[in-house]
């Protein structure tokens, strides 16, 4: 067995067995003590495991337990479960179905300095009082619409610097674009990055006739770690949490995006993340009712991981169960790194969704 990481404490040096394990093991139904320990492997009187066992079985039921939270838990399929971990890690590494991870990095970094060079648009606007709660807006005509980008990087990397080169293209279609930064980990968690965006929207959205564009016509969007994000927004306007309110948001474009979490617990992704079971659990937008969402349309590559594609497929099936108005398209040809420049390519099937979308709301005035 491997050396656990940090986040991933030994519990029994008996019997080899660390905390994520056991969290595995109690998540597949093994919530019993006697039986969890047969499961683990855990004979004869040692007793190194039994309280921590038990400490993390009480977590898992009081998590499970009946509570007032108006969010209803639903089931998302595991397939992960019964993959290695050299699997899963390859499942959730997106760089594994391209040869050079950096030629789109650089894509992103040269196209969003000429948009930078090119285009009028305020910088750093403070949406908040943190540090690094900045935003930036590319004004394209009064009263238009306006398109929220949240970018991606695992939650560990990029910035709104990186991610403006959509602001050309959707600045021609008439469309106003704010682009927004967010702490990354592991100076922040991902609890606090979710809070962050939706303060982000908030702050938007109060400033919408200073900033001059329409707010009943604000589309969020995001990829991959931004998708999850957007999907996590969405919920919170849905509960009205910070500052929010289920009519704040018209639609949203959510591209490649990770909606459980609870794969990700073993991966080194995780290193820097530090989730536990009950974090990717609570953090995880697809294990919840997502009912009176506004549209949404989920889009992924037709290059990537099975597992990116079945998120995406299993959350847009949850979006459906649930009444959304929402659409789900594989895009031929595309990756998770470059299926995001087709939010602004003209006459691309997801520019055309955004489009769409933006119509329909003229037509609801």
């Amino acid at each position: 067995m491997t050396d656990a990481p940090i986040n991933n404490p030994i519990i029994c040096t008996c019997f080899d067995i660390d905390q994520a394990s056991v969290e595995v093991a109690i998540a597949q139904g093994h919530n019993d003590f006697r039986k969890l320990r047969v499961v683990l492997g855990v004979a004869g009187d040692c007793g190194n495991c039994h309280r921590p066992i038990n400490k993390l079985l009480k977590a898992h039921r009081a998590l499970n337990a009946p509570s007032k939270d108006p969010l209803i838990r639903r089931r998302f399929p595991m397939p992960w479960q019964h993959m290695s971990r050299a699997k899963v890690e390859q499942e959730y590494t997106p760089s594994s179905c391209v040869d050079d991870i950096m030629v789109f990095i650089n894509d992103y970094i040269r196209h969003s300095k000429d948009a930078q060079h090119q285009l009028n648009y305020a910088s750093n606007l403070a949406y908040g009082n943190g540090m690094g709660e900045l935003l930036d807006y590319f004004p394209a005509q009064t009263d238009g619409p306006l398109l929220v980008y949240i970018h991606g990087g695992y939650w560990q990397e990029l910035s709104k610097n990186e991610s403006c080169f959509m602001a050309p293209g959707l600045l021609e279609q008439g469309t106003n674009v704010a682009i927004i930064d967010y702490t990354l980990s592991p100076q922040a968690t991902i609890k606090h990055m979710i809070t962050q965006c939706c303060q982000a929207v908030a702050w938007l959205l109060s400033e919408a006739q200073e900033l001059g564009f329409d707010g009943n016509k604000v589309v969020i969007a995001g990829s991959s770690a931004g998708g999850h994000l957007c999907a996590s927004v969405l919920q919170a306007a849905q509960q009205g949490l910070h500052g929010l309110s289920p009519n704040s948001i018209s639609g949203a474009i959510l591209l490649s995006g990770v909606y459980d979490l609870r794969p990700l617990i073993n991966t080194s992704i995780n290193e820097a993340l530090g989730l536990t079971l009950q974090d990717a659990t609570d953090l995880s937008p697809g294990l919840y009712s997502n009912q009176d969402l506004p549209p949404c349309l989920i889009a992924y590559g037709s290059h990537e991981t099975q597992e990116f594609k079945r998120q995406s497929q299993e959350y847009y099936q949850q979006l459906l169960s649930d009444g959304v108005q929402s659409q789900c398209i594989e895009v031929a040809g595309r990756n998770h790194f470059d299926i995001v420049f087709d939010l602004a390519l003209k006459n691309s099937s997801i520019n055309q969704q955004l489009v769409g979308l933006i119509t329909e709301l003229s037509l609801q005035e």
